[in-house]
């Protein structure tokens, strides 16, 4: 036999807790008593625990957690932001209606708000409302339809909390509110046809 018949190849693993022997066959059962020997001397499967190899794998799991909680709470905090933003009445889920009012309409409605002046934002939505009646013969207007007579209107800025100004009307029995929406109450068409301009009329 040559030299490379009589060589034994002995493999182990600690990680995989394995041993693999490559011997010749007459050299077989000596090579696999050695194997026991080694075997007994060294305890693989509490070698394989304390490798580094499998450190990794614990730091990882152990960060992710920490790592969750934050992500979460900051895409709570933008879901939340983001329907603030967004809630109905507010100018960020305003909508324009751009077929609300023709040319005609829109040159009226910003003639009619610079005669009446309103300098609050409860007179600008009340003056916008009051032509906006007038202009399509109706009442009853929804949020994106009032900010649309502002917005056409030339008023700017439009409420941020168009919602929180027609409360307020409507605490002052200036507005009222139906199933179509929010319109003049006979308080918010007087306050509209004579007190405003505020300079030429009473101040409330």
């Amino acid at each position: 036999m040559n030299t490379e018949e009589k060589r034994i190849t002995l493999k182990i693993d600690i990680k995989s807790g394995t041993i693999e022997i490559d011997a010749p066959v007459d050299s077989f059962d000596q090579a696999v008593e050695k194997t026991k020997e080694l075997t007994d001397s060294l305890d693989l499967r509490s070698a394989a625990r304390s490798t580094p190899s499998s450190s990794p794998e614990k730091v990882v799991s152990s960060e992710k957690p920490a790592v969750a909680p934050d992500g979460a709470k900051s895409k709570s905090k933008s879901t939340k932001a983001t329907a603030s933003t967004a809630r109905s009445g507010r100018i960020g889920s305003f909508e324009p209606l751009r077929d609300l009012l023709n040319e005609e309409q829109q040159k009226r409605i910003r003639d009619f708000v610079a005669k009446k002046s309103p300098t609050e934002q409860s007179d600008e939505v009340l003056v916008a409302m009051y032509e906006g009646e007038k202009l399509l013969e109706r009442q009853g207007f929804s949020y994106n339809e009032i900010y649309t007579f502002m917005w056409r209107a030339g008023i700017d800025p439009l409420p941020k909390a168009l919602d929180v100004v027609l409360q307020r009307l409507m605490s002052e029995q200036l507005v009222e509110k139906s199933g179509d929406g929010y319109f003049l109450k006979f308080l918010g068409q007087s306050r509209v046809e004579k007190d405003l301009p505020a300079s030429h009329g009473a101040e409330t």
